[in-house]
């Protein structure tokens, strides 16, 4: 009967050190977890191409059929490249 409180008592005191481990750090420190993160507003890259006379842009496009959970969707697809005149 005694090895049994024993063991209980093991097995009490690691769970107590397995939570004590698993709170987050910022819990520990009193910083509000509810709060989402503010990240500064960035302006999106943008890219401007330029090209040559020689060069256009040749693209290609069609109606594919997915298959999707929720039934068959039809979909535009399109597939473009710089191509000489």
């Amino acid at each position: 009967m005694r090895g049994i409180k024993v063991v209980g008592a093991a097995l009490v005191a690691l769970g107590l050190l397995v939570a004590a481990d698993s709170v987050p750090a910022a819990a520990q420190s009193g910083l509000r977890t509810d709060e989402p993160a503010r990240r500064a507003a960035r302006a999106p890259t943008r890219i401007q191409v330029t090209p040559t006379r020689r060069l256009y842009r040749e693209c290609v496009d069609w109606l594919a059929v997915e298959r999707r959970p929720s039934g068959d969707v039809i979909t535009p697809q399109m597939r473009c490249r710089w191509a000489y005149r």
